[in-house]
């Protein structure tokens, strides 16, 4: 699976499973997730590339934004979420 910040996955196992998140960092097999609410930009969920499903979707914004600066405010990712979902459910 190819994985990049800024797309949008789901979790697949684990007490968070079904849940969306956005990939803010990738490092091996790992990739670092938040959601702005109960995983914080300042402590992301470590995860394994197999434990979650890429959507395939990414959110420019926060691209062009973890190029330029390294970092996402918590409000960043939740607005993006929130976009994000509210596109899937159409």
């Amino acid at each position: 699976m190819n994985t990049h910040p800024g797309e949008f996955v789901y979790a697949t196992s684990g007490r968070d499973a079904g849940k969306c998140f956005i990939v803010i960092s990738c490092e091996d097999n790992y990739l670092y997730l938040c959601d702005g609410k109960n995983r914080k930009v300042s402590n992301p969920k470590k995860k394994k590339i197999k434990h979650v499903e890429a959507t395939g979707h990414y959110d420019e914004s926060v691209i062009k934004k973890l190029d330029a600066v390294g970092k996402l405010t918590n409000k960043e990712v939740r607005c993006s979420l929130r976009g994000y979902l509210s596109r899937a459910s159409e």
